[in-house]
């Protein structure tokens, strides 16, 4: 073998282990990115979802509403947080979400707050669900 040889084989090597460890490279990457808007959207619709909450059953939650979120001290003012929650969505909520989002917004009511919730479930772990907004309906009934 000559040296032009060995240096070619080398490279030949080298230049495949280069080329796997630059794909390597790029999947890790894009997988931490995905992780990391996945992370993001997760933790902001929690929060959406607790102000919405908030929104729907005003009256039982505003002292835990005030002790979480001192700046939120009235109902407009909570009102106002939501509708701002819903412009910043646009940024990294699916369609549907958005859709659902914007149903809350114009008719707060349990019913509108619990298809928002499955449409955030559905957007954020790609759940098959059969589940509709009665699914979450709580009725409690007193025992005597």
């Amino acid at each position: 073998m000559t040296t032009e040889q060995v240096i070619s084989a080398i490279g030949l090597v080298g230049l495949g282990g280069l080329i796997k460890s630059g794909f390597d490279y790029l999947i890790a990457t894009k997988k931490a990115k995905q992780d990391a808007k996945h992370s993001f959207k997760e933790i902001r619709y929690k929060a959406i979802i607790l102000l919405c909450y908030a929104l729907v059953h005003y009256d039982r939650e505003k002292s835990m509403l005030v002790i979480n979120r001192p700046d939120i001290n009235s109902l407009d003012r909570l009102r106002n947080e939501v509708e701002a929650e819903f412009i910043n969505m646009s940024l990294f909520a699916s369609d549907n979400v958005i859709l659902k989002m914007r149903e809350f917004v114009c008719k707060e009511s349990k019913i509108t707050l619990n298809d928002l919730a499955v449409a955030m479930r559905k957007d954020l772990y790609g759940i098959s669900t059969r589940l509709n907004s009665n699914h979450f309906n709580i009725e409690r009934s007193e025992n005597k």
